[in-house]
């Protein structure tokens, strides 16, 4: 197994890995991960010092900090895991790794997902989309005052997994109801798998055409060559999985999302689930190699988002963070939204957006009377999200907020909007260079102590973001890197420098660099 041993330059500190880990990083003495479950989310088997270091492979390892050294072994015999040092700095380290490993793609996502706020109905459907509350949803945005922007109908609303094709009793007139959210200013996208549900008439057809991944400890039976389909369980039941490795299996699902797009006007599609866990359960030999394949065949539909990937950095996909609760700490609350926001940037995922605005976990989210629902951090939720560069809403904010809260959360929309050309420049020279477009302050300010500055951001190097991430706060120290900063409220201030600064519920904290 190979094995690949640094000792640690005096301070040096590193990130990378996996995504969902933001909150640890940079990783603290005695850390340890496994890159064959990065949790959900995104990973990239990618390391960066702020020493101008990196170390990668193109396959999975287990990493460990401690000891003054950083060990990483490969999970296969063979596997090689490389580095480069001599790179000067974090922002140094990643040029240079991103331009020798994953050259940017030079295209972007649908500008859309970044001018304006995304809206999915998840919260308000769950497994029981239906034509007439999707329409619902999108005039009563409209009437608030919200602007119109990508509209996601998400899980149940087609017959089978695999199936993708409305549910008749649900959507009587699929093709009508997107031409009137069309006449709305929306752009609509439709969620999906690659897993196909077991006994359906698609299963059946895809198990006798052999694209299906198949039990190969199997004899006789359906499914072609090498056994019959093998079913695993997901988080919504047992189900089977579409060969995303063979070209046939990739044209018949590509057919069927043409036909939505040419027959019913869809624009776009969540990609979702590819977990490679779930890929190891169906006996894959090499379950990353199907993740990656699923994100590869997103890169054909310029509306797209991902929750998992591997080996993305570079591709033109909208990365989401892993669906988080109704909470402020842990690693599914609020304040490791811009930890994992940075560790996004720093994995090369430069297209990101936080999860729904409030969390997307629908075990977590508001019942009809409200119970166990916080509005504050909705509200706080919504400024986090304003600033990153895309923001996406699910819980109807009418339907959980007070009048003087939904007008705080209508501006965090409308700021999105307001700055939306900057955020379409950022996310222009990121498809062209693969610099992120939101950055640590070690990134931009190196070697001056900022390393753990993990509840603020930077839009480019001249935009300063400063939420509020603690519950009850109502104002926040904030670093000043060297300059001088004019705030929002007209405030200016020379850095280097630590300030105190009040944020009050309807206040988002952020400076412009003079």
């Amino acid at each position: 197994m190979t094995t690949l041993e640094l000792p640690l330059l005096d301070g040096e500190r590193w990130w990378g890995g996996a995504v969902a880990e933001g909150r640890h990083m940079p990783y603290p003495d005695g850390y340890t991960f496994d890159l064959r479950d990065v949790l959900a989310n995104q990973g990239m088997p990618l390391l960066l010092s702020d020493r101008g270091r990196w170390v990668h492979s193109d396959r999975t390892f287990t990493f460990t900090l401690s000891g003054g050294r950083l060990t990483a072994h490969a999970h296969e015999a063979g596997a090689v895991i490389e580095h480069g040092e001599g790179h000067g700095d974090l922002r140094g380290a990643y040029r240079h790794a991103i331009t020798r490993h994953y050259p940017p793609s030079g295209t972007m996502p649908d500008p859309l997902l970044f001018t304006a706020p995304q809206y999915n109905l998840w919260i308000e459907t769950v497994f029981e989309p239906t034509q007439e509350k999707v329409l619902t949803y999108a005039e009563r945005l409209l009437a608030e005052g919200f602007p119109p922007g990508v509209l996601m109908i998400d899980d149940r609303w087609s017959n089978d997994y695999g199936d993708w094709t409305f549910h008749p009793g649900r959507f009587p007139d699929p093709a009508g109801m997107v031409a009137r959210l069309h006449r709305l200013g929306f752009k609509v996208m439709l969620w999906l798998v690659p897993y196909v549900t077991p006994d359906s008439p698609t299963a059946r057809q895809l198990g006798d055409q052999g694209l299906l991944v198949r039990d190969t400890e199997t004899g006789a039976g359906g499914g072609g060559a090498g056994g019959r389909a093998k079913v695993a369980w997901w988080w919504n039941g047992w189900s089977a999985g579409l060969d995303l490795l063979d070209p046939r299996a990739r044209a018949w699902l590509t057919g069927r999302l043409e036909a939505l797009r040419d027959d019913i006007g869809i624009d776009g599609f969540k990609f979702d689930g590819g977990d490679a866990p779930w890929w190891r359960a169906l006996g894959c030999a090499d379950p990353e190699a199907y993740t990656h394949a699923w994100n590869l065949f997103g890169t054909d539909w310029p509306l797209n988002e991902f929750r998992d990937a591997w080996r993305a950095a570079g591709l033109p996909l909208a990365q989401r963070q892993q669906d988080k609760y109704h909470l402020w700490e842990g690693r599914f609350g609020l304040d490791s939204l811009i930890p994992n926001a940075l560790a996004q940037s720093l994995t090369g995922h430069a297209f990101s957006c936080p999860d729904m605005i409030g969390g997307g976990e629908f075990r977590f989210v508001p019942s009809e009377d409200g119970e166990g629902f916080d509005e504050e951090l909705f509200v706080r939720y919504a400024q986090i999200a304003a600033l990153f560069p895309m923001m996406q809403f699910s819980a109807a904010p009418w339907r959980v907020l007070s009048p003087e809260n939904l007008a705080i959360v209508r501006a965090a929309a409308r700021l999105h909007t307001e700055l939306a050309p900057e955020i379409l420049a950022l996310a222009a020279h990121a498809a062209a260079t693969g610099e992120p477009v939101q950055r640590p302050l070690e990134w931009a300010f190196p070697h001056r102590g900022y390393a753990a500055v993990t509840d603020q951001f930077l839009l480019g190097d001249g935009l300063m973001v400063a939420p509020v991430v603690t519950k009850g706060a109502v104002g926040r120290e904030v670093v000043i890197p060297p300059g001088t900063w004019l705030a929002d409220d007209g405030r200016s201030y020379t850095g280097p420098a630590t300030v105190w600064v009040d944020a009050p519920l309807a206040r988002l904290p952020y400076l412009r660099k003079q």
